[in-house]
């Protein structure tokens, strides 16, 4: 018995000496904080419990929320220790901040093993010292003797001469550009190893995203397809956005301080204007110089009051008086600051350009906006066609204008301003396609061909090709309706080559001619409706409709006269080459029938997906719970996915990341909808995958061969029954 007792006695000892005695650190040290929110002020360990002192920093009347499943953890081991109670706020209830912005909370956790050394605090801090002597005050981050190396040496590679002035003959310039940096104070911790740029061609309508390789040390680099100079933004994270401006051909280096990405977090409420950033390279004093400018930030909230308030004339006189105070403010500045001209141009440009946009998107969708608000007279008032003429004080001849990045906007709103969106009403009247007909009917073509046809297969043909029917006519064919559903399902091969050869000929033909005369009305409209001469972005304007234009054009005939006819108005020699390789894009003398993936890390990614299919039609749905589309066509699809449930050809496969599912969200949903082949990537890995495809919005959906390489990159997931029997027969293997 005595024994016994011993024995209990040193094991209650051997465990109360695993637990820490009461000891207090106040503002420990840590390695890493990953929010800007959230500050650990002190620690008190006891034998009954571990106190964490939290003090939040965070938006007036903002809220913050410590929840019932709430962690701290050995930072060496990962053992987690379950919160257990809290301290001056109610668990799992919002905690509103005061007007301070400030609050205090004590959270109290199980003892903690006098082994633990270091602790995270959930996903917040990281490696917090319970050791008391290390609660020294945080210096600086720096760059490090290997980073400084890197940078040297990547920015010595650019040996392209930057622009002297945006009237350069070089102005307009295909060679890439590198955007390289570092972030002080990085940590993988951080939970993003990547940023993304949104880069884009105003010329031929394409956005696309390109991935920022953010390096374990914090070094970053990316590679930058360009056209033309722009000031523009990198994204890190999920909303820290940080503003440059590149030339093509050129090297720029960002010294960023993850400090004021903390700063912002705390400022959610506003765009936070990041203005702790160093540049480096040729284009160096530019980006100083536009960081420095205490730019306003457009005012949304008050635009959206003036546009329900104020009639179109008053709009335009309180715009004015907007537009005169900030080049007013400008012009004070650069009396106090000497900046470069190329600086002094941007600024200006971005006034105006603003300026413009304002102008335009007050009468845009004026119709929705009387929908909603009925009693809304002013909404209700017509734009009359001299509210455009502010148009005729903006230097449209301009390439500077283009370097904005409000320029985007703006050439969006001019092609598409009611103005111009009126030619192609008035350019059908006067195109009259139907006094057109094909060269035969189809009755022609199959007494042609010697197809078969019965009497009343042959009579119903009569009927529908006749030019003018009687009333007793139209009353036959109303009660043909199933003989002509069953005509369209017996005959579909013969219909198809019919359409082929006489019908698709003549709507192209018809949709060549009416496009040209669309652009003669607003060559019409340009000059004697906004009292603008010919200028680079009505030129642009037309440059941007060729994509869709050769398209719907039909032939390379048609598209050929298309452009012929647009090109003699339009002067740039670059925009005349772009419009040449679009041409060429659209009607190659080659197509391939596919597209190899090419090498790289979003490859790599994808082929670990993908590998496991080979041998099928691979059908890839990038999507999201948070995204309405996405949830609307893959419910849309169930029926279809479980009547080639376990098919030998072909397979459906979903990726989405877990920033845009949520995994609670996400498990049901997959659960309710019976996916198959399924994959959750983590936001960095999924980054690399829009950069692949090149999209940014969702759903998308790519359509793989059965040896790996792409169909197609947009593939029209809504026709997939009638798209299926095409592309399998091509696309399987022998």
């Amino acid at each position: 018995m005595k024994k016994t007792i011993t024995m209990l006695t040193f094991l209650l000892a051997t465990s109360m000496a695993l637990f820490a005695k009461s000891k207090t650190i106040e503002y420990p040290a840590y390695e890493f904080k990953k929010s800007g929110i959230y500050n650990l002020t002190k620690i008190e360990l006891t034998d009954s419990a571990t106190f964490l002192t939290i003090h939040s920093t965070f938006i007036p009347h903002w809220w913050v929320e410590f929840n019932d499943y709430e962690v701290i953890r050995d930072s060496d081991t990962g053992q987690e220790f379950k919160i257990t109670g809290i301290e001056g706020a109610v668990m799992n209830e919002h905690l509103w901040m005061p007007d301070s912005g400030d609050s205090t909370v004590v959270l109290i956790f199980p003892p903690l093993p006098l082994t633990v050394k270091r602790i995270d605090y959930q996903e917040n801090i990281f490696g917090i010292s319970l050791d008391a002597s290390n609660a020294a005050k945080r210096g600086a981050s720096i760059v490090s003797p290997e980073i400084e190396k890197w940078l040297g040496a990547e920015l010595s590679k650019a040996s392209k001469k930057t622009l002297d002035d945006f009237e350069s003959s070089d102005f307009f310039n295909d060679s890439p550009a590198r955007l390289i940096g570092c972030i002080k104070g990085y940590d993988e911790r951080v939970g993003f190893s990547t940023g993304i740029v949104y880069a884009s061609n105003e010329f031929t309508r394409d956005d696309f995203p390109i991935v920022v390789q953010i390096h374990p040390d914090g070094r970053f680099e990316a590679e930058i397809p360009m056209n033309k100079p722009e000031k523009t933004y990198v994204v890190f994270g999920d909303h820290f956005m940080f503003p440059y401006y590149m030339e093509p051909g050129q090297t720029l280096a960002m010294i960023l301080d993850w400090e004021e990405f903390l700063t912002a977090d705390r400022k959610r409420n506003v765009r936070y204007q990041f203005n702790q950033i160093e540049f480096r390279g040729a284009l160096a004093t530019i980006n100083q110089e536009l960081l420095a400018y205490p730019a306003e930030q457009p005012n949304y909230e008050e635009f959206r009051k003036k546009r329900g308030t104020m009639t179109p004339s008053d709009y335009k006189i309180d715009q004015k008086k907007e537009l005169e105070k900030n080049l007013t403010v400008l012009e004070e500045y650069l009396k106090k600051n000497q900046l470069s001209a190329k600086t002094q141009k941007i600024l200006y440009n971005g006034v105006i350009v603003t300026h413009a946009n304002f102008l335009f998107d007050y009468a845009m969708n004026r119709d929705y906006y009387a929908q909603q608000d009925t009693t809304n007279e002013i909404l209700k008032m017509p734009i009359p066609d001299s509210y455009y003429d502010f148009l005729q004080e903006i230097p449209l001849n301009d390439q500077s204008l283009m370097v904005v990045n409000e320029f985007s906007t703006f050439i969006n709103r001019f092609e598409y301003c009611p103005s111009f969106r009126k030619a192609q009403m008035i350019a059908a009247k006067k195109s009259r396609p139907s006094s057109m007909q094909p060269q035969k009917t189809i009755l022609d073509y199959f007494n042609e061909q010697k197809i078969e046809i019965t009497n009343e297969e042959r009579e119903f043909l009569t009927l529908a090709n006749r030019k003018e029917r009687s009333k007793e006519d139209t009353e036959k064919l109303q009660e043909m309706t199933e003989i002509s559903k069953l005509f369209g399902e017996k005959y579909k091969e013969q219909i198809e080559s019919f359409v082929a050869l006489y019908v698709t000929p003549m709507t192209s033909l018809l949709s060549g001619n009416k496009q040209i005369e669309t652009w003669k009305v607003k060559d019409s409209i340009l000059i004697y409706e906004l009292g603008l001469e010919s200028n680079l972005a009505y030129e642009l304007a037309k440059v941007r409709s060729l994509k869709y234009s050769y398209e719907f054009a039909g032939t390379r005939e048609n598209a050929s006269e298309l452009w012929t006819f647009l090109k003699e108005g339009i002067t740039r020699p670059y925009l005349l080459v772009t419009g040449e390789r679009l041409l060429n894009e659209a009607y190659p003398e080659e197509k391939l029938a596919y597209t190899p993936i090419p090498d790289g890390i979003g490859a790599d990614i994808f082929r670990k997906i993908v590998d496991p299919f080979k041998g099928k039609v691979l059908f890839v749905d990038f999507w999201a719970t948070t995204c309405g589309p996405c949830i609307a066509g893959i419910k849309k699809m169930k029926s279809t996915r479980e009547k080639y449930a376990d098919n030998p050809d072909f397979e459906f496969i979903f990726i989405t990341d877990e920033r845009s599912s949520p995994e609670q969200n996400y498990t049901d949903f997959v659960k309710e909808q019976e996916l198959k082949n399924i994959y959750r990537l983590s936001k960095d890995d999924y980054n690399y995958l829009r950069q692949l495809f090149k999209f940014n919005g969702i759903p998308r959906y790519v359509v793989i061969d059965a040896k790996g390489d792409v169909i197609d990159n947009n593939f029209p997931m809504h026709n997939f029954q009638s798209e299926l029997s095409k592309l399998l027969p091509k696309y399987l293997p022998e």
